[in-house]
């Protein structure tokens, strides 16, 4: 009985060290988000995000000063502008959405706030469809997937359709063609849901096949990508807590179903010779302009301090989940 016990022990002190060197249950203090972004002629298999420009909360601050953050970054290019929409947290307050430009890709401008609502919002997707603009921006505090419109771009954005409610998802991410429409969001149990429709205006549903993913790497991290094999969707990982990397994982599409692989384990992740960055990043957007000319922007996150905060819970329930999606997949 007593071998047994030992036993038993010496089992439970193995997972414990398994786990911790997985997940550590001391995480890092991290905080202060601010946007990198940078260019190549061919899909990027990596990003060198040491040669990239940095737009920091530094600079955000010195044009607002009640700013904590800049996080969430989407672009779109339009004529000779980039429109760099993302979520600004200010003191206080719930996240907004705002506004960088630039005419060179290079030298960003703070705009100010172009969507507020009493709700908390972040993660401002903004695409053109059908020569208009739209944004589904994260709205998980209104209960519900919203579509917006921009009546007088980049400003001036208003509901104009509710994608899917009476659901709590966060960071809904979506991808609009003639041939295929699909969205894919998450929930505060680390299940990725896959919706389909005939069209962004359509009726989206949960696909035959509704989660795609499970646990610590279960919750988009950036707009889909489109190239000849299918979709490419970075995904946040967050073994090493909350908005330490991304991952990327291809999605292919066919006969109302679907597969999805990943492809590049932490394609970003934290980098500590970078001070912006050395806690964590969490989200890219990745768009092809022209031929030979790929445009990107991603964020990440800085240390507080070297100090190091206890998490017991979180670590054993996303190993648990892990677990449970590698059972079963």
């Amino acid at each position: 009985m007593k071998k047994f016990l030992v036993g038993i022990l010496f089992l439970g002190i193995l997972s414990v060290l398994l786990i911790n060197q997985r997940t550590p249950f001391f995480q890092k203090d991290g905080g202060g988000w601010s946007v990198g972004y940078g260019e190549s002629s061919d899909y990027p298999k990596v990003i060198n995000v040491k040669e990239n420009d940095i737009y920091s909360i530094e600079k955000l601050k010195a044009q607002n000063d009640s700013t904590v953050f800049l996080a969430d970054p989407f672009f779109v290019k339009e004529k000779d502008t980039f429109y760099l929409f993302f979520e600004h947290k200010k003191t206080k307050t719930n996240g907004d959405v705002g506004l960088l430009t630039s005419i060179d890709g290079k030298n960003y401008y703070y705009r100010g706030t172009v969507l507020t609502q009493k709700f908390h919002l972040s993660y401002p997707q903004v695409f053109k469809y059908k020569n208009c603009f739209y944004m589904v921006p994260e709205s998980k505090q209104a209960n519900a997937v919203l579509l917006y419109k921009a009546y007088h771009f980049p400003y001036d954005w208003r509901v104009c359709d509710t994608l899917v409610s009476n659901v709590r998802l966060k960071d809904p991410s979506i991808y609009v063609s003639d041939s295929l429409s699909i969205m894919v969001a998450s929930d505060d149990k680390l299940n990725m849901y896959v919706y389909q429709a005939d069209s962004l205006f359509g009726k989206w549903s949960l696909n035959k096949k509704p989660i795609a993913l499970m646990g610590t790497e279960a919750r988009a991290g950036g707009r889909f990508f489109a190239d000849k094999k299918g979709l490419i969707l970075p995904i946040q990982n967050c073994t090493n807590g909350y908005g330490y990397g991304l991952s990327l994982y291809r999605f292919s599409f066919k006969d109302g179903s679907y597969t999805t692989k990943r492809e590049s384990p932490f394609f970003l992740k934290a980098n500590k010779d970078i001070k912006e960055f050395n806690a964590g990043m969490h989200q890219l957007d990745i768009q092809r302009l022209d031929a030979n000319h790929y445009y990107y922007v991603y964020d990440g996150s800085r240390l507080n301090s070297d100090s190091k905060k206890i998490n017991i819970w979180g670590p054993l329930k996303w190993t648990y989940i892990d677990l449970k999606n590698w059972i079963l997949n």
